[in-house]
């Protein structure tokens, strides 16, 4: 999300405009925008100026001339739009005269202007979305797989009656297993899009860039309930893996308990310290999705917030 900043210098009827985005979020220049700046008056009549496009001269500074028509007072209108970028809009007051005495022009409470942020949607963002929808899909279907995978390696007395069960294990050691590792590589690949392109800000890999991180609102808890994210996404594939290994090996559906067995017993024949370990890190990797989702919320509004005073 673009933060417009700009200043009008020169003198006479020609004025050079230097405007430079950066992200409201983690402060980085946005490059790759195409910039415009217009201009329009109201007296002694109405005029305007038409939109022209400001080159790049530095990452994230945009910088040319715009000529004006007489003197009056103008109000710049600089517009940032792209392909990745969010589109958004701000407006600047200055007095053009004939005088050759240079001036310089900002806002009156500094060189951030008010930015005001364009209701539509560019490419990238449907991008996003169909990634996000992916990433949720897959994930649904992997605990899908899950449920059938614990199902299928259960012992009696199983919910399901014996037949079915076995034809369901059966079908689980054959296909299912594949098929349910497939979707391992699809959820870490848009999982990685999510991080880069989906995350409020740049994430910091080292100490240093995590100390950085205190002035982005909720940016260490965020990176830290991240973090552990990924650590219970590594065990899942880790014992997932052992799992899957213990279930091919097996030639045949486990060997039936007496009904009188414990829940718990049950499970652990079936699953093994893995098993049990990977099914807890289902519930824990949704605990952990669903805060990042809320404090990201949190991220957002406070930024919003924040540069509004």
């Amino acid at each position: 999300m673009p933060q417009i900043s700009a200043v009008v210098a020169g003198a006479g009827l020609t004025r050079t405009v230097s405007v430079r985005l950066t992200d409201v979020e983690d402060g980085d220049p946005i490059e790759g925008a195409t910039v415009t700046v217009g201009a329009s008056m109201t007296l002694p009549h109405p005029m305007s100026v038409s939109p022209e496009p400001l080159p790049a001269t530095a990452p994230g500074v945009y910088e040319g001339q715009i000529g004006l028509l007489m003197p009056s007072v103008w109000t710049l209108r600089i517009s940032v739009t792209g392909k990745d970028v969010v589109p958004a809009s701000a407006t600047l007051r200055t007095k053009a005269t004939f005088s050759s005495t240079g001036s310089t022009t900002t806002e009156p409470s500094g060189s951030v202007l008010p930015t005001r942020i364009e209701a539509t949607l560019v490419r990238s963002d449907y991008v996003t979305m169909a990634v996000l929808w992916i990433h949720g899909l897959a994930s649904m279907a992997w605990i899908l797989g899950v449920i059938v995978m614990a199902v299928a390696l259960a012992t009696d007395p199983s919910p399901l009656a014996g037949g079915i069960r076995l034809r369901l294990s059966r079908w689980y050691r054959r296909i299912g297993a594949g098929l349910h590792w497939a979707l391992v590589p699809v959820i870490v690949a848009t999982g990685i899009y999510n991080t880069q392109r989906v995350t409020p800000f740049t994430i910091a890999w080292t100490p240093g860039g995590f100390g950085r991180l205190s002035d982005i609102p909720y940016g260490r808890l965020y990176e830290a309930i991240l973090f552990v994210k990924l650590a219970l996404f590594a065990a899942l594939l880790v014992t997932g893996t052992l799992l899957l290994r213990r279930t091919l090996r097996a030639g045949r559906a486990p060997a039936a308990e007496s009904a009188r067995a414990s829940a718990l017993r049950m499970l652990w024949s079936a699953l093994g310290l893995e098993g049990v370990v990977y099914l807890a890190t289902v519930p824990l990797i949704l605990a952990a999705a669903m805060a990042l989702r809320y404090v990201h919320i949190l991220s957002h509004v406070a930024v919003v917030l924040g540069s509004g005073r």
